[in-house]
């Protein structure tokens, strides 16, 4: 690949090259791919721009070169170091040496801050190279400078207090002052202002001068082509071509290869080039505008290829649609919730660990009927089991009153009522699955409505159930997002007490300010859409039972009924 890093940097860290294996790619112009066992090979001192249509899973494979992914065949190597390695069981897992060879900015990187200084969040991310205090200081100082400001004004403030873009500055120092030989950056200037846009790219210069890696993704194709030695384009199916951008330039339709619309800012720089003005002078602006030419640019098409590509957007969408299909689509909205209602109800009723043992059975067979993965939720599943124990402890703790002693019966107690909040909770995550918010509402009122009105209480208690079920997959996503966060930036995989009880911290925090964020901003939404101030129910397709939506209820009756009784024996 070629570079406009110095030499000297490049020969010292020659060793720390990032290695791709397992990928489809193409070089420039040539036909024939390599297979998948040849390796892409990106040099430090080296800024490498991925480009590609929207969904084609550019961010996907940025969070796979981090190891915030499972691999999928990608194979990735820092220098010498593999990010997936096998363990003592034989299973693949992180390796803690490669997770320290790269600095990670997701979108939005600011959501993922938690400490009560910058000099917190920069020292947090200092963490894992053991840096001495000395070098810290340095490191410090110079990724506060990389963003625009002095060290002395803004390590002491508050991120929590500071406007959103100094926040997105704030996140970007805290992966700017990693001693690490590569960073990895998912839109790093979304949200910045034009200077904003300069810093960043003044710092990624600096940083490619000396000798670190970068890999870029980014929407602003034209602030990021005149940064990168090379592109990478993504196409939908996951294959890559690696061009240099002045190939780029001369091969614009490579874009479109890959479903992307060709910018026009890229069809005037193409018309220069053509004309005989050298790339040089295409990627400097003043040599630019003094090259413009006078004939006027059309875009012969395009309106027809957006329509296509819009066509081909959607059968995607269909046939993702119908790989979704559930067992439980065709029953009625309402039959499932009250079911779900029963069984809760009867879940509730338990009073003993035996009676919760079959209950807890029942759960694991409903969820295998219903074929319920709870694979994505297992962390948080996790969380939540460390979280119960931790607080029933606690309680067993100071429940005696006499000194600390631990008391086994309030113990068992206080788990047991979160047990019995764990197995409603995964109860209900066959809900999302099956039915839309707006459908369970509409179910609902329909199944609350009295003489054409819904009661204020039945309007609400419909409010609530249909939020709940609308940020179910909210919160899922946000919490796997701050976990990835926490992977990035702790660069732990350890599975001890202590590093468990560290990331349900690191995590737990930012995930709440979160859900407090987003609570603001569902509350503004509600109250400028008048809810609560109209009776009436929604309007909609009129629902109606069939004998199979009898039969559904009638059994989740029964199963309620049994475990009332079960634990009444």
């Amino acid at each position: 690949m070629a570079t406009r890093g110095n030499r000297e940097n490049q020969d010292h860290s020659a060793s720390e090259t990032l290695q791709l294996d397992g990928i489809r790619w193409r070089r420039g112009a040539e036909k024939e791919e390599y297979s998948r066992s040849t390796g892409l090979r990106l040099a430090p001192g080296t800024i490498t721009l991925i480009m590609g249509p929207n969904g084609a899973g550019k961010s996907t494979l940025l969070e796979k070169i981090a190891g915030l992914r499972p691999p999928e065949g990608l194979q990735t190597i820092y220098g010498t170091e593999a990010l997936w390695i096998s363990g003592w069981t034989g299973r693949k897992r992180l390796n803690e040496l490669a997770l320290r060879r790269y600095g990670y900015a997701c979108q939005s990187p600011e959501e993922g801050l938690f400490a009560r200084s910058v000099r917190e969040e920069l020292d947090y991310s200092l963490k894992p190279y053991k840096v001495a205090e000395e070098k810290r200081e340095e490191l410090r100082d110079s990724a506060i400078r990389a963003v625009g400001w002095e060290p002395s004004g803004w390590l002491t403030r508050d991120p929590y207090q500071m406007s959103g873009g100094e926040r997105r500055r704030s996140a970007l120092a805290s992966v700017f002052v990693t001693p690490s030989p590569w960073l990895l950056l998912d839109e790093p200037t979304a949200g910045l202002d034009g200077a904003g846009h300069e810093t960043v790219a003044r710092e990624l210069a600096n940083l490619r001068e000396s000798g670190k890696g970068i890999v870029l993704v980014s929407h602003d194709s034209d602030w990021a082509m005149a940064l990168a030695d090379g592109v990478l384009l993504l196409s939908r199916d996951g294959s890559l071509r690696f061009c240099s951008r002045n190939e780029l330039l001369e091969h614009p339709e490579w874009l479109e290869d890959t479903g992307m619309s060709i910018p026009e800012w890229l069809r005037v720089a193409n018309l220069l080039c053509r004309s005989g003005v050298s790339s040089d002078k295409i990627w400097n602006p003043a040599a630019v505008a003094k090259a413009w030419p006078t004939a006027p640019i059309r875009s012969e098409g395009m309106l027809e290829k957006v329509e296509e590509e819009a066509s081909r957007q959607s059968e995607t969408v269909v046939r993702a649609e119908k790989k979704k299909s559930h067992r439980l689509k065709g029953f009625d909205p309402r039959s499932v919730w009250l079911s779900y209602v029963l069984i809760s109800t009867g879940l509730l009723a338990l009073a003993d660990w035996v009676a919760l043992g079959v209950g807890g059975l029942i759960v694991c067979l409903l969820l295998y009927a219903g074929r319920v993965s709870l694979k994505r939720w297992h962390s948080m599943i996790l969380s939540f089991v460390i979280f119960s124990v931790l607080t029933s402890a606690i309680f067993a703790w100071g429940a005696s009153g006499e000194g600390g002693a631990f008391e086994g019966g309030a113990f068992l107690a206080t788990l047991l009522t979160f047990t019995r909040t764990l197995f409603i909770l995964l109860l209900g995550l066959a809900i999302p699955l099956v039915m839309s918010p707006l459908s369970l509402r509409r179910a609902l009122e329909q199944l609350l409505t009295f003489r054409g009105k819904l009661p204020k209480r039945a309007q609400q208690l419909t409010l609530i159930v249909a939020l709940m079920m609308r940020f179910v997959p909210v919160l899922l996503e946000l919490w796997e997002r701050f976990v990835r966060i926490f992977l990035s930036r702790g660069k732990s995989i350890s599975r001890n007490p202590i590093a468990i009880g560290r990331r349900l911290r690191d995590v737990s925090i930012p995930f709440l300010l979160a859900l407090f964020r987003l609570g603001d901003e569902v509350t503004l939404a509600l109250e400028s859409r008048g809810v609560g101030l109209d009776a009436r129910p929604t309007q909609g397709t009129r629902l109606r039972w069939k004998k199979r939506d009898y039969g559904f209820v009638l059994g989740a009756l029964v199963l309620a009924v049994g475990l009332w009784g079960f634990t009444n024996r």
